[in-house]
């Protein structure tokens, strides 16, 4: 699977909810979330020149200042995989720990766990579940799939 095609987003029967769709030819890599209608809901830009590893996520479909959530960074070192986002103005807003293996990773908000996001074995390639709590508001769970894309968009860079 390249960014160059769709990403469906899908629930685990099978339903289609909308997908991700990265440019071809790009300085930073840009994926953006659509719904079934082609509307843009969320974007997610990598900094190229960074320290860190960081993305951008902005709502709807233009990289707009005015429309910036927040950023994901990684930490500059660590064995385990981990992150944190943080709103615009730079306060933290949840952390996200992955597993050595950088398979499995738990988001924790107020140290409470409000997702696991797993790379699926033995599935088709970029397969990942997510598992979202009951209670997490759409706007954070849009945010938990641009952060499976990131994943995977790292995963494959760093092949």
């Amino acid at each position: 699977m390249s960014f160059r095609d769709k990403v469906k987003v899908m629930t685990p029967d099978k339903e289609e909810l909308g997908y991700f769709k990265g440019k071809i030819i790009k300085i930073g890599n840009t994926y953006r979330l659509r719904d079934l209608q082609d509307n843009p809901l969320l974007t997610v830009h990598e900094k190229v020149v960074s320290m860190r590893s960081t993305y951008k996520f902005f709502e709807g479909g233009e990289e707009d200042d005015n429309k910036l959530i927040g950023k994901l960074k990684r930490k500059l070192v660590s064995i385990k995989p981990n992150y944190w986002f943080e709103d615009p103005s730079e306060k933290k807003l949840f952390t996200m720990k992955g597993n050595i293996w950088a398979l499995k990773y738990k988001i924790l908000k107020d140290g409470k766990e409000i997702s696991e996001i797993s790379k699926k074995l033995f599935k088709i390639k970029g397969t990942y579940g997510v598992k979202i709590k009951p209670d997490v508001s759409d706007d954070m769970a849009m945010l938990i799939l641009g952060i499976v894309v990131m994943l995977h968009h790292e995963k494959e860079e760093n092949r």
